[in-house]
């Protein structure tokens, strides 16, 4: 039985096979999960929101951010042996729109979420090969580091895999 490895908002984590990182009640946040199918360790950031700028660099935590926290992950998973950039690749879960609008309608963080993390991820070169994002419905998620899949859940809906 391998270990399960929570993450929560703003945070990441990197861990190496038979270990789950899991997350739950994913919103707007969107998951963005590095994967090497070779060394099978794999990572998970919990990303809150697109864009850093404007936030004081001594107080920012780049794991809460699309633009900080994907190289973040890609240089904590480059630190594990065996790991190499050519070997990985993203999956993607969330961006919900939870909340109704407001008198903004442009204002949607789930859709801002989402597309600034694929932005990120092309900037690293990184390619998407599974994604599950936008609606209205929160998710969570369990990453099996063993096989490099992602068991999504959604109230309502049976689980399925990414």
């Amino acid at each position: 039985m391998s270990v399960v490895i929570p993450v929560g908002m703003g945070e990441l984590k990197v861990a190496r096979s038979p270990a789950t990182l899991a997350v739950y009640g994913i919103g707007s946040c969107v998951i963005v999960s590095l994967y090497d199918t070779k060394s099978r360790v794999g990572g998970v950031a919990h990303v809150m929101l697109p864009d850093s700028s404007g936030i004081d660099k001594e107080r920012l935590n780049p794991n809460k951010f699309a633009d900080t926290a994907i190289p973040a992950l890609y240089d904590a998973i480059k630190s594990e042996d065996g790991v190499f950039k050519a070997n990985l690749h993203a999956k993607i879960v969330g961006g919900s729109e939870m909340f109704p609008p407001t008198e903004d309608f442009e204002n949607n963080i789930g859709r801002d979420n989402t597309a600034a993390v694929k932005k990120a991820l092309k900037k690293m070169g990184f390619p998407i090969i599974a994604e599950d994002t936008g609606g209205k419905r929160g998710r969570s998620i369990e990453f099996d580091l063993e096989s490099g899949l992602i068991r999504l859940s959604i109230l309502g809906e049976e689980t399925r895999e990414l």
